[in-house]
């Protein structure tokens, strides 16, 4: 019996009784079921998926840290997505933890190709959140320039507000099908991060990374188009589009720390948060506006973020009321 069938007979299951613990127990099941096949990994399908299997892919895919954190930030959802913020003891990194941490991803950045992903293993980092691991990595996007990004999103029946400049002094740099934020790996993750474990146990070695094969069926798909002023501050605009026929719920932990306020754009709420250890971006400074929006049949996530630090909260509301 396939992965995907026994995997789905199982949810089916424990969705009538739903147990409290059920996501911590999705990624335990999922992590049991790739060991026991010898690592054949989990393939998504282009169908219609149960509820709390597509749960288990959001889980797994999207957030790459687990779901469970010391405080609840905030909930939001409409009828395709919703979306819950925790804060999480184990992301909490010291100053000199993060630069550690950044300076080796950008070592493996650099070994890779446009359009590669890779999965990270820091083995002075070898965390687990409720029993699960958590899955570094880092990816280069394919930087595209404008007119061929509008025709992207043309092509992907996208038809969400792209200006060509913002604040009027940030102008237009490129497109990327992805998330400068948030890492998506591939189902083989936990089988590379196994192999990987093993080769630096055998070798010592600090820091391993392979290319890991992401899933041509990702229930949500990020898309982010690039700001940059004469003074080289960013703005990164990303959305996150979910537009199946089943509703998704995406969990996503973030360090101790993190400063978070509810707001009110045009009417509607809006998310803002900062974090000052980031393990991404150009720095450290991580601060986003993010909203929930229905547009034409699907849910969108909408991120203004930026890696500035000239950057205030008020640029980035400002920004966020222009894209309504």
């Amino acid at each position: 019996m396939y992965i995907e069938r026994q995997l789905v007979e199982e949810f089916e299951r424990d969705s009538r009784k739903c147990p409290s613990d059920l996501d911590t127990r999705i990624a335990a099941e999922y992590r049991q079921r790739v060991m026991q096949q010898k690592g054949v990994p989990f393939m998504f399908r282009k169908r219609r998926m149960p509820k709390v299997a597509l749960i288990a892919v959001i889980f797994m895919v999207i957030c790459g840290f687990g779901y469970a954190g010391n405080k609840l930030l905030f909930e939001d959802q409409k009828e395709k997505l919703s979306i819950s913020y925790r804060t999480e003891q184990q992301l909490h990194f010291e100053k000199g933890d993060v630069e550690k941490i950044r300076s080796s991803f950008q070592e493996v950045k650099a070994q890779l190709n446009p359009g590669d992903t890779a999965v990270v293993y820091l083995q002075d980092y070898d965390i687990q959140v409720q029993g699960t691991p958590i899955v570094f990595g880092i990816n280069k996007p394919v930087p595209i320039p404008l007119e061929a990004w509008k025709a992207t999103l043309q092509q992907r029946s996208i038809k969400e507000k792209l200006p060509e400049s913002i604040l009027g002094t940030y102008k237009f740099v490129e497109g990327m099908e992805t998330s400068p934020y948030q890492f998506n790996f591939g189902p083989d993750a936990y089988r590379l991060l196994d192999e990987m474990k093993a080769e630096s146990k055998e070798m010592g070695s600090k820091v391993l990374w392979r290319k890991t094969n992401l899933s041509e069926a990702d229930p949500i798909a990020p898309y982010t188009s690039v700001y940059r002023n004469s003074a080289n501050d960013t703005i990164y605009l990303t959305w996150q589009i979910a537009g199946g026929d089943t509703s998704v719920k995406m969990f996503q932990a973030a360090p101790l720390g993190t400063a978070y306020e509810e707001i009110d754009i045009g009417g509607l709420t809006a998310h803002y948060m900062k974090d000052d250890h980031s393990l991404y971006g150009q720095s450290t400074i991580h601060q986003d506006v993010m909203w929930l929006k229905e547009s034409g049949g699907k849910t969108v996530v909408y991120h203004v973020q930026t890696d500035s630090q000239n950057m205030t909260k008020e640029q980035l509301v400002e920004v966020a009321k222009s894209l309504l």
